[in-house]
């Protein structure tokens, strides 16, 4: 890390003088976040290193894992040392982690937000600090951020479209929602929405509309319950392919997964080959490649004293049975 030498001599003095007055039973300090490996604790980096702090929203998301994989990747060669944090989606746990990345005096934070209102107070004791702070794939509420990532209302859209074209008339839906209050969340549900509003399928009826969490368990256990209480539908819209996999499962157990449009959102493997199979309809890729190359571009001009632009955003891609090959 960037530290003036001088500087450095000065405190590690007077720390060691501090410590020959100090007494025994001291509060421990908080450990740091974990490193590259997401092993241990260690300390920033010395050396000349530019070290971000990449506090991640859960390292059991499928995609998620699959950005943090892309963006270990995107670091190699670069003066950049990434240490890593999972906050298993506890917005408390996000919170203290992003304090101790700042006690630490980390260069910059990569922050994928729990919750998009709660992580406000991070952000802005950041920017209090002087850190910069992206912001990856969920926008925050407040503070002062870079967002690199997909419109989320973009990728419902798709859905919508998907959806629109192929549901017979006076089809029925089921939607599989993501977490409520979320604003990707609910970006998506509206961008399906509005879709369907404006390739006027005003015939089709939304039957329910259920939080998932983004859970393929849950997806699965939700699914579960509308077989037992629907005798008929037509599409099952997932705000995650996750979601959407654990529909299919459902499905498949239940023997009713003939004419039911399945889709969901990330472009994950298993969900690419669920389209390929017949079993999806539609997975709209979410470009975790792109969005880590995005981001480290962002971080080396930062590096460098530049300003990067404020939004930089990496399309969704539609994946269906007509282009799945390509991907």
């Amino acid at each position: 890390m960037k530290k003036t030498k001088k500087l450095a001599s000065l405190v590690l003095a007077l720390v060691l003088a501090a410590s020959l007055f100090a007494g025994c039973g001291q509060k421990e300090e908080p450990a740091a976040p974990g490193g590259e490996t997401g092993g241990g604790t260690e300390a920033p980096a010395e050396g000349g290193k530019f070290v971000v702090g990449y506090a991640n929203l859960a390292d059991s998301d499928v995609f998620v894992m699959a950005r943090k994989t892309a963006m270990i990747e995107a670091a190699k060669g670069t003066n950049v040392e990434l240490q890593f944090s999972d906050a298993n989606n506890d917005i408390q746990k996000q919170l203290d982690q992003i304090d101790n990345f700042i006690a630490l005096g980390v260069d910059m934070l990569v922050v994928v937000p729990v919750d998009f209102a709660g992580i406000t107070p991070a952000i802005i004791k950041a920017n209090e600090s002087g850190i910069p702070v992206i912001c990856m794939g969920i926008k925050a509420d407040g503070g002062d951020y870079i967002y690199v990532g997909s419109e989320n209302y973009d990728a419902g859209y798709m859905q919508g479209e998907v959806i629109a074209a192929q549901i017979p008339e006076n089809g029925k839906v089921l939607y599989l929602a993501g977490t409520a209050g979320m604003s990707h969340s609910t970006d998506r549900r509206n961008g399906f929405l509005e879709a369907m509003a404006a390739e006027g399928r005003d015939d089709v009826q939304i039957l329910a509309d259920l939080d998932g969490n983004y859970d393929r368990a849950k997806g699965m256990q939700i699914t579960e319950d509308w077989i037992q209480s629907f005798p008929e539908f037509d599409a099952i819209v997932a705000a995650n392919d996750q979601m959407a996999l654990g529909a299919v499962e459902a499905l498949k157990a239940a023997q009713r997964l003939e004419g039911v449009l399945v889709t969901g959102v990330d472009g994950t493997d298993d969900a690419k080959n669920a389209v390929k199979e017949g079993t999806m309809v539609q997975t709209v890729l979410q470009d975790a490649p792109g969005q880590a190359k995005a981001a480290m571009e962002a971080i080396l001009m930062i590096e460098k004293g530049e300003s990067p632009e404020k939004e930089i955003i990496v399309p969704f891609t539609s994946i269906t049975k007509e282009n799945v090959d390509q991907f």
